[in-house]
């Protein structure tokens, strides 16, 4: 090689570098979009690494430069679950129920290549604000439905998804027509035999709406399993709940032993004691079909209504 090619080679690498660096250094970005005020925050000397903040609550952590690296403990949980669906890289189709920060569907990119995700987002804003500050790149093995929810799992093909993950809020809440047994069920139907449903709760002591929501997802799923910290399952202290659902054992031993090694330990909690902690709660129906709410017509809240 000659000394001038090689020059023009280093001096091309040279310039990615740069634009790589100037693209990470920018500052806090905040922005008003359709649904929320979104904040994203570079980490101090390390700007790759993003957190997204919606109306002031923590939504997403990203790495731009490695997506395996997952800093919240619950996105940790549903990697988790994708490792250990199939066997190491081989792909997966994954129907994501919120995109947020878009952490899940990079982080299966990079693990399982070749695999298919499906993010239903609501907030247009948000995916734009992805793209331009999260280096979020949509293309055939990502597809990207600016949607509600429950209308994009309503649409989904049966037996289509090997995973359908279920992370969505406004502010700190599931939307109820997210949560209910119909809508648990049409979860089930995108997905194939052998797969699982994976969903985010957030709850407060006393844990009753996470105990509402397992509640449905047991009517569904034969299989169940709760991972959160031993003070969240306890009703001492809110936070994160993982509820998994499936028709075939989930890897019990493994999702333990995983989710007690964490930063923060975790633990599972399955079987005889899951339905103890359920206890007497009851799970929700979709309403009568005349008093249900069209998910095309949900309105953003108004910006009056959101704290700074």
């Amino acid at each position: 090689m000659s000394p001038r090619s090689s020059n023009g080679r280093s001096g091309r690498n040279g310039d990615r570098r740069r634009s790589a660096e100037q693209r990470w250094s920018g500052g806090r970005i905040t922005r008003e979009t359709p649904f929320a005020l979104a904040e994203v925050i570079p980490e101090g000397g390390r700007p790759w690494r993003r957190l997204l903040r919606l109306d002031g609550e923590d939504c997403s952590h990203v790495d731009l430069r490695d997506p395996t690296d997952i800093d919240f403990s619950y996105v940790r949980r549903f990697a988790d679950m994708a490792d250990l669906l199939a066997p190491p890289g081989a792909p997966l189709d994954v129907l994501h129920l919120g995109g947020g920060g878009f952490t899940l569907p990079r982080y299966i990119a990079a693990t399982r290549p070749g695999s298919r995700s499906e993010v239903a987002e609501i907030d247009p804003g948000l995916v734009a604000l992805a793209k331009e500050e999260l280096d979020l790149r949509p293309n055939r093995e990502l597809k990207i439905r600016i949607a509600d929810a429950r209308a994009v799992l309503g649409r989904r093909r049966a037996e289509s998804a090997d995973l359908v993950v279920l992370d969505v809020f406004r502010g700190t809440e599931t939307p109820p027509h997210l949560l209910t047994v119909e809508s648990v069920h049409a979860a089930d139907r995108a997905l194939r035999p052998g797969g699982v449903f994976a969903a985010n709760a957030i709850d407060v002591p006393p844990i009753d709406a996470a105990r509402t929501f397992a509640a449905a997802v047991a009517e569904v799923f034969p299989e169940l399993a709760l991972i959160a910290t031993r003070k969240v399952v306890r009703g001492r202290q809110g936070g994160n709940l993982v509820i998994l659902g499936a028709h075939e054992p989930l890897p019990i031993a493994e999702l333990r032993r995983r989710a007690l090694s964490g930063p923060v330990p975790e633990v599972l909690v399955a079987g005889a004691e899951l339905t103890a902690w359920i206890g007497g709660a009851r799970p929700e129906h979709d309403p009568p079909e005349a008093e249900q709410e069209d998910p095309a017509s949900v309105e953003a809240p108004t910006p009056a209504g959101r704290p700074r």
